[in-house]
């Protein structure tokens, strides 16, 4: 693998399907089926649970410097697009949709493509890249069957740097999510896991770009030290108590994201 500073390591693999039935705990509490276009993921985010599902030690110890590509994806949806009438769909739970390599690619588009003729019930669309907006025109097809969630878990480019070194700024996100919204898609501001923040200053950042949000605080699963060390290192273990995560939610709901109805995606 190559050097954490550089470009991910692009690999193709085939895969049998894209299409994951879920069946308990998680995303699964809503959704029936994961599609997710890649394995691994070029943002690096250290938190990422994600991790838990790859078995090889050295791609585990080397996350965030590798991406596969599925790439005969699109012939394994479409042997799979009569299970999805009906369904709901998120889209994707395990890597972000929108890799840098998806630029050139636009495997996600394609497999848009055949969902949107597939007809699932609900689909949720979850990103933290801005290049989401390439495909307004697409999503705009889906009608409110669709909601869009960005990846907003703080509003401090210096905490995002330390957890999430490769991903994109967090201007960058809203700005996005004010395209998708003034397109017309419903957008939901994914705060998870939550990160130091000052709660009202992210919740007035938030409020002119989303329609909802959800929070959801930060899991350590296997990777405790490498997380408090961040925390411990910066000063920030304030920031892992309750009363913060309940602050943000309090914020939230005041400025109208976080209310009756308005629940995970």
């Amino acid at each position: 693998m190559g050097p954490a500073t550089g470009a991910p390591l692009i690999t193709n693999i085939e895969v049998r399907s894209v299409l994951t039935p879920q069946k308990r705990g998680g995303i699964a509490l809503s959704h029936g089926y994961t599609i997710n276009p890649y394995r691994g993921c070029a943002f690096a985010c250290s938190y990422c649970y994600s991790t838990k599902f790859v078995h090889d030690p050295d791609k585990k110890r080397t996350w965030g410097q590798w991406v596969e590509v599925k790439q005969n994806a699109v012939d394994a949806l479409r042997r799979d697009s009569h299970k999805l009438c009906g369904a709901r769909v998120f889209f994707s739970s395990a890597t972000d949709p929108y890799q840098p390599v998806e630029k050139r690619l636009g495997l996600t588009r394609a497999l848009l493509e055949v969902l949107l003729a597939s007809f699932p019930a609900k689909l949720h669309l979850q990103t933290r890249s801005p290049h989401v907006v390439r495909d307004i025109d697409l999503l705009r097809r889906f009608g409110d069957s669709l909601t869009v969630g960005i990846s907003i878990p703080t509003d401090s480019d210096v905490v995002r740097r330390a957890f999430e070194p490769r991903a994109p700024a967090i201007v960058r996100r809203l700005d996005a999510a004010r395209q998708l919204k003034e397109a017309g898609i419903r957008t939901t501001a994914t705060v998870a896991p939550l990160l130091p923040c000052t709660p009202k200053r992210l919740a007035k950042l938030l409020a002119p770009c989303f329609d909802s949000a959800w929070v959801d605080a930060l899991n350590f699963y296997e990777k405790a030290d490498e997380l408090r060390a961040i925390y411990d290192g910066r000063g920030w273990e304030r920031f892992l108590r309750p009363d913060h995560e309940a602050a943000v939610r309090a914020a939230l709901t005041d400025v109208g994201l976080i209310g009756s109805g308005v629940a995970r995606p």
